[in-house]
C-alpha cells in the first residue's frame, strides 16, 4: 500500500498530462457524438391567477422560444407540454407591462424568447341585459305594408369587460325587407350597440340570435299631406313668432289605406321656442303612427322671431 502510495507521488507532470488528455478525449467526443444544437418552438401562453371578478386583454396567445441545449436533451422536447404563463395575481384595473414567463427543459437554456414582456388590459367583468330591438335594412315594396313585427327574446345578456358593456346601450337585429312581399319569419344575429348605433365588439352575447316575425299587409296606398310644424313654448315678453316656414310643405306617406284615410298631416316633433330671442332654422324629422312610412326622413323648419314694435 505504502509503494502505491509513494508511487502516486512521483512524475505529477506526467500524470497531469494524461489527466488533461483524457478529459479533452472526453469532451471531443461528446461535441461530436452530442453537440449544442438550436431549436425554436411556438409556445402557447397560459393565463394564471386572474381574479374572476376580472378579465385581462392583450396576452398573446403563444410567443417564440429559441432553446440551445445539446442535441439529445433537445431532441427530448414534446413540443407539445411546453408552456408560458403570465401570473396576474397581483393583477389591478388598468394597463400594466408584464414578464412572460417559461421554464426551459432540463438540460437546455433559453437564448431567446419573442415576446418577453407584454402591456396588457386588467377590467373588471361585467353582465347587463339590454332590449332587442329590429333594424330595417331597405323597405318592403311600395304597395306592401307592415302591419305589425315581433321579436323573440325581447331582451338580451352581455358580458365583458366593463368598459366595453357600458358603451351598449341597446341590441338590434338587422333584417334586409327588400322584396318581401308576404308575411315572414326571420332569424338574425343579435348585435350590441352604443347610442350612435356602432355595434361594440368583443362582448359576449346571449342568446346570439333572436327571432323576428314580420305581418305584412298587401293593401297600401300613397297620400299626399301638408308638414305641420310642432312649434313649442313661449319665446320671451317683447317678441313674437311671426311665421313659421317648411320646406317642403308637403309630404308622400305610404301606408295601409285604413290608417292614411285618417291622417290630414304629419307633425314633425317638437321645436321648443322657450327664450329665442331670433330667428333659427333646422332639420327636424317627423312623429309618423306606426305602419307609415316616408320617403323624406326630414324637413327644414325656419321659426321667424321678431321683437314687438
Amino acid at each position: 500500500m505504502m509503494h502505491w502510495i509513494v508511487g502516486l507521488k512521483h512524475n505529477w507532470g506526467m500524470k497531469l498530462f494524461c489527466l488533461f488528455c483524457a478529459i479533452g478525449m472526453w469532451v471531443y467526443v461528446m461535441k461530436d457524438q452530442n453537440p449544442i444544437i438550436e431549436m425554436t418552438y411556438t409556445v402557447p401562453v397560459q393565463v394564471q391567477n386572474l381574479d374572476p371578478n376580472y378579465l385581462v386583454e392583450g396576452v398573446p396567445t403563444e410567443v417564440r422560444v429559441h432553446l440551445r441545449g445539446p442535441r439529445n436533451a433537445i431532441f427530448d422536447i414534446n413540443p407539445s407540454v411546453l408552456k408560458a404563463y403570465v401570473n396576474l395575481k397581483n393583477a389591478h384595473v388598468g394597463q400594466e407591462n408584464i414578464a412572460i414567463n417559461f421554464t426551459a427543459p432540463t438540460g437546455t437554456f433559453i437564448d431567446s424568447m419573442t415576446p418577453e414582456n407584454v402591456t396588457v388590459t386588467v377590467d373588471e367583468y361585467m353582465v347587463k341585459e339590454l332590449q332587442v330591438q329590429a333594424q330595417p335594412l331597405g323597405t318592403v315594396p311600395n304597395d306592401i305594408a307592415i302591419k305589425e313585427s315581433k321579436i323573440m327574446p325581447t331582451t338580451v345578456t352581455i358580458a365583458g369587460p366593463a368598459h366595453l358593456v357600458s358603451k351598449a346601450t341597446y341590441a338590434v337585429i338587422r333584417i334586409n325587407l327588400d322584396k318581401h312581399r308576404e308575411s315572414f319569419t326571420e332569424v338574425g344575429e343579435i348585435l350590441p350597440v352604443d347610442t350612435s348605433g356602432n355595434v361594440v365588439e368583443g362582448l359576449t352575447v346571449t342568446p346570439k340570435g333572436a327571432q323576428i316575425q314580420y305581418d305584412l299587409e298587401r293593401i297600401r296606398m300613397e297620400k299626399k299631406v301638408p308638414v305641420q310644424p310642432s312649434v313649442v313654448g313661449n319665446v320671451p315678453v317683447g317678441y313674437t313668432v311671426k311665421r313659421v316656414v317648411v320646406e317642403p310643405k308637403e309630404l308622400t306617406i305610404v301606408g295601409k289605406e285604413s290608417i292614411l284615410n285618417g291622417i290630414d298631416g304629419v307633425k314633425t316633433i317638437d321645436i321648443p321656442v322657450n327664450g329665442a330671442t331670433g330667428s333659427f332654422t333646422g332639420n327636424y324629422s317627423f312623429v309618423l303612427p306606426e305602419g307609415v312610412t316616408t320617403s323624406t326622413d326630414r324637413v327644414v323648419v325656419k321659426v321667424e322671431i321678431e321683437p314687438h314694435m
